[in-house]
């Protein structure tokens, strides 16, 4: 038996393409959990326990839609089998003036195109909670202060900064700068060699550098939300270790001299060289590891 809980109607989509074009006899059961109402919290435990009694699971994949919608693909799956299911779910789990048209069996081969229009709505829904799900939090990290930004951050992420940064092959540059036009030269001449990530406020700068545990960061001293110097001491709080250069103009040698005191490594002046750049990113000591590492696996090999 396998059973998905994750990602499930993408699963589901692709099975079920699958067995349409390889096992088209096979059947898919629904069961419209998402039209009724489920007191119990173990439900689903409660539903794989009845399933056992009446289907060989061994055979069966079951799929939990995020819904809470279930679908049952199996090749053992009939009109009888099906009534079977509804009714050891009474009065436990169903009441019994719900029944009516809950649990719809389907032949693969010859409703394919129901099937698939089904799971097209499902994943479009998916997508439209997840789009209304990341316009809340952009909408309340640009209304949020830096210590609830982080507040708001998985833990996990902090963390695994190192484990992730030494695990990656690639080498990841971070670019924080508000000046479009800046950026965009900037990620342009890097990303010829380099990963690039690019964002253009401090609080962006924190998350990305959390989401991509960068092997270096080119920081700019002014940004709209808050300063250099702060992002700066919210990245070391985060990571001791971050490799950090300064952006900066001929008018900032005090903000710079302040920077390099926090713990920069250096300042790349405006306009931007690219030389002066790889300069920085050579001296990154995540990035000489990987060449080092790298160089004895190739003498090794």
């Amino acid at each position: 038996m396998k059973v998905y809980k994750k990602d499930t109607e993408a699963q589901l989509y692709k099975d079920l393409k699958t067995h349409w074009e390889q096992f088209p006899a096979n059947r898919c059961l629904q069961l419209k959990f998402s039209q009724i109402e489920l007191d119990q919290e173990d439900w689903f435990e409660i539903l794989i326990a009845k399933l056992q009694t009446i289907l060989d699971l061994s055979a069966c994949q079951i799929y939990l839609c995020h819904d809470n919608d279930v679908f049952i693909l199996s090749r053992h799956l009939t009109g009888k089998a099906a009534k079977q299911i509804l009714s050891s779910l009474t009065p436990q789990l169903i009441a019994p003036a719900s029944l009516k048209g809950l649990a719809p069996l389907f032949e693969i081969g010859v409703d394919w195109p129901k099937l698939r229009t089904l799971c097209e709505k499902k994943m479009e829904h998916i997508r439209l909670l997840e789009s209304q799900k990341n316009r809340k939090e952009k909408k309340a990290l640009k209304t949020a202060t830096t210590e609830e930004t982080l507040s708001m951050v998985d833990q996990s992420l902090v963390k695994s900064l190192s484990h992730r940064r030494a695990q990656r092959d690639e080498i990841e540059i971070l670019i924080v700068e508000d000046d479009p036009f800046s950026q965009k030269l900037v990620t342009s001449a890097l990303r010829k060699k380099y990963s690039v990530s690019a964002t253009d406020d401090g609080q962006g700068a924190i998350l990305t550098y959390l989401s991509k545990a960068p092997d270096v960061v080119f920081l700019d001293i002014g940004l709209p939300d808050m300063s250099g110097h702060d992002v700066l001491e919210k990245i070391f709080d985060l990571d001791p270790e971050a490799y950090i250069v300064m952006f900066s103009g001929n008018g900032d040698r005090e903000n710079v001299m302040k920077a390099v005191e926090l713990g920069a490594k250096g300042f790349v002046g405006k306009p931007f060289t690219q030389e002066k750049m790889i300069q920085y990113i050579s001296k990154s000591p995540f990035i000489q590891t990987k060449q080092t590492q790298e160089t004895n696996y190739e003498n090794s090999a």
